[in-house]
């Protein structure tokens, strides 16, 4: 029996949980790996593949401004995750934009402009999202 007066439940799962201690909950509600919801989608604005870059390649970001150089636009790079409000701290953009310069290096961006962040705290619950234009320079 717990502290509560409730039958200790025994979980197994296929993550390492070695870090919590039986003390610290009653009840641990676990969920499969994989269903976290951070999302990242890119919708591409012009026609044709794009060849890739490494994923540690160099992307400028232009957030209030735009690049003096000729570009073209790639696509639409939108980052989503929801999370509880006593976990939230991970939400911010200095920690997401790393992820956003990593897709826009698969897409072949050399930049991001236009870059949109909405955030919502609804009840114990708070969303994320992060819409930036991912662009090419020209050799114009």
């Amino acid at each position: 029996m717990s502290r509560a007066g409730w039958p200790r439940t025994r979980v197994q799962a296929v993550f390492d949980i070695s870090n919590i201690s039986a003390d610290d909950s009653d009840v641990l509600i676990a969920s499969r790996p994989g269903s976290a919801k951070e999302k990242i989608t890119f919708t591409p604005t012009e026609a044709g593949r794009h060849v890739a870059k490494p994923e540690s390649c160099d992307i400028q970001v232009f957030k209030d401004s735009k690049p003096e150089q000729t570009y073209v636009d790639v696509g639409i790079i939108n980052y989503h995750d929801e999370r509880h409000r006593a976990k939230d701290g991970t939400l911010k953009l200095e920690v997401v934009m790393p992820k956003i310069k990593a897709s826009a290096c698969k897409v072949g961006g050399d930049a991001l402009i236009d870059i949109r962040v909405t955030e919502v705290r609804r009840l114990e619950f708070a969303m994320f999202n992060v819409r930036a234009v991912a662009i090419r320079f020209t050799q114009e």
